[in-house]
């Protein structure tokens, strides 16, 4: 879904091979049964078996295993002892696809000193945690402004962009479906997948203008560049999530008077002889007015819309309750059916994407 120059180095699917030179391994167990999720990242330890290679997995997976066969490729051959990286991809079917990411042999009493294996750019993004707190704390309201305020507007190129970006943020009062569009096509996660069709000529997008600002040195470079990072895990997993069981898609909404929104967009694969599936989406925000909300809309048929609305606070509750019927009455005008709305008064459901850092030892910040 993302391509262009930018994200060139992240796209990592060509026809036969991938990364090293090893081909995927086609898992008979189900990503239910073993507890994972489409796209993770999954470090396992070999074990040399009499009929089999067994590959025990780490992290939040221990205790689990895979059995695969003996017989592997020449670039897939693991010996007892032998550590590797893989990225899960999850069939239409529930079954699971490995993709080797890198296989560093357990150190020996002959080596003093084991080979440092330097994980890729994309390996270190698959690694970062879901849900994009360096972007969130940098979308804050104030942050980047403040952060204009420290730049020369006759030395620094890039004050002009972030200047020209932050005037173009929508306030949330007045956002509209056409500015969200606009909002989401600025908030730099699209920016590559635009240019391609011909869209993004001249595009104010947060992506580049962080970019500008890391080439011109602020105090918030830790800030922006983790952020950045945030913005590229995002496209690779949307890229990788294509050709999964289902399409995600996730984005983090600046405004100029709230607190960012995280948005997720998730639609499954159609399957034959079915109808297409809904497209479900996911907000969240901690917003200073009205404290911390989460709101799940599936979208069915085009036009049938189901929501679930999540409030920690009693008052804003009972004001979204209040407020009902006003929403069906727009949603009616734009013709779509309101076939359920369901407020509830608590926390809102968990992090789809359940994360675990990694083992000590199993990456190398390569920035530090």
């Amino acid at each position: 879904m993302i391509t262009g120059a930018e994200t060139a180095h992240l796209n990592l699917k060509t026809p036969t091979i991938y990364l090293e030179g090893r081909l995927p391994l086609i898992v008979e167990k189900t990503a239910a049964e073993l507890g994972l999720r489409d796209n993770q990242i999954v470090q396992a330890t070999a074990e040399s078996k009499p009929d089999a290679l067994r590959l025990h997995l780490k992290g939040p997976q221990q205790g689990q295993f895979i059995d695969l066969p003996k017989d592997l490729p020449a670039g897939l051959r693991l010996s007892s002892g032998d550590n590797a990286l893989f990225r899960v991809q999850v069939l239409a079917n529930g079954s699971i696809m490995l993709r080797p990411l890198q296989a560093a042999p357990a150190p020996t009493e002959a080596s003093a000193t084991p080979p440092a294996v330097l994980p890729s750019r994309a390996e270190q993004l698959g690694f970062r945690p879901p849900d994009m707190q360096a972007l969130a704390q940098l979308l804050k309201p104030g942050m980047l402004d403040s952060l204009l305020q420290g730049l020369s507007a006759s030395s620094s190129p890039a004050f002009s962009a972030l200047q020209q970006w932050l005037k173009l943020r929508p306030g949330m009062a007045q956002l509209s479906p056409e500015k969200l569009q606009q909002a989401m096509h600025r908030s730099g996660f699209m920016t590559e997948n635009l240019l391609t069709q011909g869209l993004g000529a001249g595009l104010i997008d947060l992506k580049s203008v962080l970019r500008q600002l890391l080439r011109s040195g602020t105090d918030k470079d830790s800030l922006i560049g983790d952020s950045l990072d945030d913005i590229e895990s995002r496209q690779l997993m949307a890229n990788d999530s294509v050709h999964g069981r289902e399409w995600v898609l996730s984005m983090m909404l600046p405004f100029a008077d709230a607190e960012p929104v995280a948005m997720r967009l998730v639609r499954s694969r159609r399957q034959p002889g079915q109808e297409k599936p809904p497209l479900v989406i996911h907000l969240h925000t901690r917003n200073r007015d009205l404290g911390e909300v989460w709101l799940q809309t599936r979208i069915s048929q085009q036009t049938q819309v189901d929501m679930v609305m999540w409030a920690l606070r009693e008052d804003v509750v009972e004001r979204a309750k209040s407020m009902a019927s006003n929403l069906e009455q727009e949603l009616d005008s734009a013709g779509l059916h309101m076939t359920r709305l369901q407020i509830i008064h608590g926390q809102g459901p968990k992090d789809p994407l359940p994360y675990a850092p990694p083992e000590m030892g199993s990456l190398l910040d390569v920035h530090t």
